[in-house]
């Protein structure tokens, strides 16, 4: 995340039950296997709610600002343990109020449940084969990007290439990439260095801006701004 850059890392259906339904079958699993996988999609459909890259750029944060990092450790374990309890009450409370089956990824869940019992399927020697390919690829430019210091593709960059998210951020994520190169091209390592405080202005006010936008919209009941999705 430190060296590629990438914003979004959500990776969705690519977790260790996909993996393996996708290549072994659901014929190989027992109807109590596929119903535990089911039950364990909510962390596995996506990735993209992982919080310790934030709380270790956080710490970094802290420790370059010279804070006292006990008390901001102690910070993070409160708003964890905060968050948590918030978030399942606001999801039962959902689906309560709403029905479970209305609500969030849960009819997806059960409903591919459904279609591995009552249509089991083989083994998929191509799925297998598309896996192996992409590992020996991806290590082929992890080597690559080690022994050769001018090659340009980070492995990293392959792996979330096929992210539902980077669909949005593709481009903004190329504008910048293009912005960078010409100011180390043609400015150097100062300009680059002097130009820092105003593109971090830019990605704080947008944050703020969005920020403001979903607090209102919470507040008054009323549909704003997206920002991000």
């Amino acid at each position: 995340r430190a060296e590629l850059g990438s914003p979004v890392h959500d990776l969705h259906r690519s977790g260790a039950h996909y993996m393996m339904v996708d290549t072994l079958g659901s014929r190989a699993f027992t109807p109590g296997d596929l119903t535990i996988f089911s039950f364990y999609q909510f962390f596995n459909r996506a990735y993209r709610g992982h919080i310790m890259p934030h709380q270790l750029e956080g710490f970094k944060l802290a420790e370059r600002s010279r804070m006292r990092l006990n008390k901001f450790f102690w910070a993070i374990i409160i708003a964890a343990v905060v968050s948590s309890v918030t978030s399942f009450w606001a999801a039962l409370d959902s689906f309560y109020r709403f029905g479970v089956s209305n609500v969030g990824k849960v009819p997806e869940s059960f409903g591919q449940l459904q279609r591995w019992l009552n249509m089991p399927s083989p083994v998929d020697y191509g799925a297998g084969l598309a896996i192996g390919v992409g590992f020996s690829f991806t290590f082929l430019l992890a080597v690559l990007r080690m022994n050769l210091f001018w090659w340009p593709l980070h492995p990293a960059g392959y792996a979330v290439a096929s992210n539902w998210s980077m669909n949005l951020f593709w481009f903004s994520i190329f504008i910048s990439w293009i912005i960078k190169y010409t100011i180390l091209r043609f400015g150097g390592l100062k300009l680059h260095r002097q130009g820092i405080p105003f593109f971090t202005g830019i990605i704080l006010g947008e944050f703020i801006i969005g920020g403001f936008w979903m607090i209102r919209g919470a507040f008054f009941g009323v549909p704003t701004y997206k920002f991000l999705f």
